[in-house]
């Protein structure tokens, strides 16, 4: 049996716990069987959102550790929740992103200059 946190399983149940603390617990975020979870094995990047599959993707050739899920994961949460907000700098990293960058960086001490 391979052990790894980093399954679809898992990131679902890892989106639900981050939709219960700021600043996703203030916004509109879509319920977790709403959207699709998917590992990948691509070096170039993290993880991305897809907004026409609706699918959120973690790289894991890139996050192999818990808190690099876990950082990856809240910042593609960031650009779902500017989407369904009807940001149409949604895939940007601008001001309505660093914003929801900065309040879960704090939340989850994790470093704001990190992804």
């Amino acid at each position: 049996m391979k052990l790894t946190t980093l399954t679809s399983e898992n990131l679902a149940h890892i989106y639900n716990m981050a939709c219960k603390l700021p600043p996703f617990n203030k916004l509109k975020m879509p319920k977790s069987y709403r959207l699709k979870f998917k590992v990948i094995n691509n070096p170039g990047i993290y993880g991305c959102f897809d907004e026409v599959e609706m699918q959120i993707e973690i790289s894991s050739a890139a996050c192999g550790h818990f808190t690099t899920i876990l950082s990856t994961l809240l910042h593609e949460m960031a650009h779902v929740a500017l989407y369904v907000k009807k940001d149409p700098k949604f895939h940007l990293h601008e001001k309505s992103f660093l914003k929801l960058k900065a309040i879960y960086s704090k939340v989850y001490s994790l470093d704001p200059k990190a992804i």
